[in-house]
């Protein structure tokens, strides 16, 4: 070999080395920043069950590792066969699972109603999944809702576990609901079909169709088919049974769509449409349709020409940003991904994604999470929070909340702490948007089911700072460093607010005389506003509803110092509200013994500094997309060049930083609205949660998983067994009387004499004499509190101002009451029932029979 050659070879071996020795360095020097080494997120690798039947899955279920709380599966509901069965598919993917265990309960798993295991699964190889049909030893009652718990067993040390809720299915006609919701769906990408589809359309000429993101059954034909755009469907509809009773059935269906925007370029959308339909022998009827499209993040689509990022067609609601450096970066959270924008190197980082690149994994459609933003420094480091069902990744399978930090420097993520929890996605997404903070110190605060945590991620210590906050118990300022509480639950007793600063932990304490009352308003940027009232003033109503018509407005700044007063003689603020930075009061005077709202409103203005280097959203209306969202800079940002995409990594952190969140037990009752599928609000008065879901058509449910109102109810109907009206002598035993009777309905003696009505208040005297949980109704409407009548509960109501009658059967025309003072049961028409009741002050009782 010539000297020459051997020289080549060793300046190869030496290039080779120095390399091999600068990976080694680089990865040392990463593991002696990090403490860990980086990878890539691993895809999903848990197996997912279906429903099957005849036609069609539905109801993707997907795998947990440890017990839930049953309000995860408060949105679907799966019927057995007529042979009371289900039919069972399961993709076990890369596990050979060859049985499944499962557990039939009511309330808890502990007292199941039957257990047992399927252990006959048939392989399908041309759709690669295994297929079992889970027959019940029991046959399910009618109108009764069950829970199905099953179990599967990945390896030795492994099970993941599935659940839903379940029923008897007979006569309700699945199968035709399933194939009109297929067709209809189906019909929506052929313009030759949607003459089918308009005839169940209810058209309105107030609305407005300018935006594909949101369409309904009052849409136009040509919104409902997608105006002007040409889509393909990437992805089978997948079908979720969200509710099903004998008046209407809730079906929602889910899918991936996509259009080529130009050439090479395609555009990806997710579609999710609520069916609420009737089933009758002669058609079947559309009663709501709503439907929602909205975009995936594309880096190649821009606006070169109005220096414009797009995101295409979207709910501004739904889409959370923040930026720094003077507008130069930003990030953005869209449908359940992270991005971040660095003008100075054109570059765009998919930081964070729980959906795996393979758009048809059905895996995908199991991750019911959210992204929250909590900070962003100059440099693009980013801190935020990944919460919900983590369906890829070391916590696949479980509920809770990452706290993340990005590292732009190196392009990496970190998880800081995984805590775990129990609480349904819906119900975090409420609390977590509303309040979560992250100080300086590693600190992590935010409020779960009324409970304000404070969480020391390096000691992996959780301390409950309060317990049992209502929604407007605490207030935080618009960064969330500053928070407010009230310290009393009774807003009409409040006479202290405490502000904290969260990052220096100092405090502030505001307090009210005897004779005052304060509560909290809201902040104006770091500032303070509180309200004062005169406690005579403030009231509650029976059914919970407080009045506080404020006499003074305080605003306070960080340390406590007061910078405004607002007081005017003989005027109070009968509410407030903070629209940018402005304070809106609706005022009020006293009118015959009466603090009554004037209608007059009145004004504090904060004049803050204005942001030239803000980044905005802005939309603009195509003929093809109509309307799209985009990201706006400042004027001296040139969005010229597409951003080249660059994907990032996470820390393998082999410390466990997973910490089970505690709970109080201290939460005060709630009740959540449902609607077309999906939550639409929380309250902790019934009597507001029931005129919600009145408005909304939906149900009401309770922490129990309860329903304590549903919006569809039989026409007539009598409370069975109340037969004999009880009579006394007076209006001021009328209560005893009533409840006599309640008593006797239940399978139990009183006599009116018998009974103390001082002993306790109307609910407590209610569930002593039913047997069950009362409900103060105290504020419902007539038709709304024969809900109750409807399930066989008579509702204890208010005549006049000292009788009580019992109100026990209706039909289209009349309404039946006993009155123990007459001793007579009393049909009368609907309209003079409603009216003698409703001037009564619509006091009413009633229970749910447990």
């Amino acid at each position: 070999m010539s000297k020459n050659v051997q020289l080549i070879i060793l300046h190869i071996a030496v290039a080779v080395l120095s390399f091999i020795g600068a990976l080694i360095f680089f990865n040392n020097r990463m593991g002696m920043e990090k403490g860990s080494a980086v990878a890539e997120l691993t895809n999903p690798s848990y197996p997912v069950l279906e429903i099957g039947n005849d036609t069609s899955s539905y109801n993707l279920m997907a795998g947990y590792k440890e017990d839930i709380d049953l309000s995860l599966v408060r949105n679907q509901i799966t019927l057995t066969n007529n042979k009371n069965a289900v039919i069972l598919k399961l993709h076990d993917y890369d596990y050979d699972i060859t049985a499944i265990q499962y557990t039939l309960f009511e309330k808890t798993p502990d007292k199941p109603t039957e257990t047992g295991t399927l252990n006959q699964l048939t392989k399908n190889k041309k759709k690669n999944i295994k297929l079992g049909t889970l027959t019940f030893k029991n046959t399910l009652s009618e109108n009764k809702v069950y829970y199905l718990k099953m179990a599967v067993r990945l390896n030795d040390s492994t099970r993941i576990y599935f659940y839903t809720k379940v029923q008897s299915g007979s006569g309700y006609h699945l199968d035709d609901y399933l194939a009109f919701v297929l067709k209809f769906h189906n019909n929506l990408f052929d313009k030759a079909t949607m003459d089918e589809n308009a005839s169940y359309l209810e058209t309105s000429a107030d609305t407005i169709d300018d935006n594909l993101e949101s369409v309904s059954i009052n849409s136009g034909r040509e919104a409902v088919s997608f105006g002007n755009m040409e889509v393909k469907q990437e992805t089978k509809p997948r079908i979720t049974l969200q509710e099903m009773n004998n008046t209407y059935t809730v079906i929602r269906v889910n899918t991936i769509l996509s259009t080529e925007i130009s050439d090479g370029v395609i555009q990806y959308y997710d579609l999710s449409e609520t069916y609420k339909l009737r089933y009758t022998a002669d058609r079947m009827y559309l009663l709501d349709y709503e439907r929602t499209m909205d975009a995936y993040y594309n880096e190649s689509i821009i606006d070169s020409a109005n220096n414009l990022i797009s995101l295409g067609i979207q709910n501004k609601k739904n889409i959370s940003y923040i930026y720094s450096d003077k507008g130069y970066r930003v990030c953005f959270a869209v449908e359940g991904q992270l991005w971040y924008y660095d003008y100075q190197s054109s570059d765009m980082y998919k930081i964070y994604s729980l959906a795996s690149e393979n758009i048809s994994d059905i895996r995908n459609a199991t991750g019911n999470h959210g992204i929250k933003l909590l900070s962003m420094d100059d440099k693009g480091n980013i801190f935020y929070l990944v919460y919900g069902y983590i369906n890829r990744g070391r916590h696949e399978g479980m509920n809770g909340i990452q706290v993340m930090k990005y590292d732009a420097k190196t392009n990496c993520n970190e998880e800081i702490s995984f805590l775990s929890t129990s609480l349904p996605y819906d119900s975090m997404k409420e609390d977590l948007e509303k309040f979560s903070y992250l100080n300086s110190k590693s600190v992590f605060y935010c409020i779960l089911e009324g409970d304000l945590h404070e969480i020391d991620l390096e000691k992996k210590k959780d301390k409950i700072l309060e317990s049992g906050l209502v929604n407007e118990s605490l207030t935080a300022s618009k960064d969330q460093s500053i928070i407010a509480i009230e310290k009393e639950q009774n807003l009409y007793k409040n006479k202290q607010i405490e502000m904290i600063n969260l990052e220096s932990g100092k405090k502030q304490n505001f307090t009210a005389g005897s004779d005052k009352r304060i509560r909290a308003v809201g902040f104006l940027s770091n500032d303070f506003i509180y309200g004062e009232a005169n406690a005579v003033n403030v009231s509650k109503s029976s059914n919970g509803t407080v009045s506080f018509p404020i006499t003074k407005i305080h605003i306070v700044d960080i340390n406590g110092k007061t910078i405004k007063e607002y007081q005017k003689a003989g005027r109070y603020i009968m509410s407030t509200q903070i629209k940018g930075s402005i304070l809106e009061m609706t005022l009020g005077k006293r009118t015959g013994g009466k603090i009554q709202k004037t209608g007059t409103k009145d004004y504090i203005r904060y004049k803050e500094k204005e942001e030239s280097d803000a980044v905005t959203l802005t939309s603009k209306y195509t003929d093809t997309y109509w309307t799209q969202l985009y990201l706006k800079f400042p004027n001296y940002v040139y969005i010229q060049v597409v951003p080249d995409l660059l994907l990032t990594k996470i820390m393998v952190n082999e410390d466990d930083v997973t910490l089970k969140l505690s709970n109080s037990g201290e939460q005060l009752e709630q009740y959540f609205v449902y609607a077309s599928g999906t939550q639409k609000a929380v309250y902790t008065n019934l009597t507001e949660a029931i005129a919600r879901a009145y408005t909304e058509r939906g149900n009401v449910i309770d922490s129990k998983e309860n329903v304590l109102w549903k919006c569809i109810y039989a026409d007539y109907a009598q409370v069975a067994g109340m037969d004999n009206v009880v009579k006394v002598q007076s209006d001021a035993k009328s209560l005893a009387g009533c409840l006599s009777m309640i008593a006797a309905v239940n399978g139990k003696e009183a006599a009116p004499d018998s009974i103390d009505i001082g002993k306790g208040s109307i609910e407590q005297l209610m569930k002593k004499y039913s047997g069950h949980t009362a409900r103060n109704l105290t504020g419902c409407t007539v038709d709304e509190i024969l809900y109750y009548v409807s399930q066989g509960s008579p509702v204890l109501a208010k005549l006049n101002s000292n009788r009580y009658v019992i109100v026990m059967s209706y039909n289209a025309t009349k309404i039946r009451y006993l009155d123990p003072v007459t001793g007579k049961s009393t049909a009368a028409s609907r309209t003079d029932v409603t009216n003698r009741l409703e001037k009564s002050g619509k006091v009413f009782y009633s229970y749910i029979a447990d």
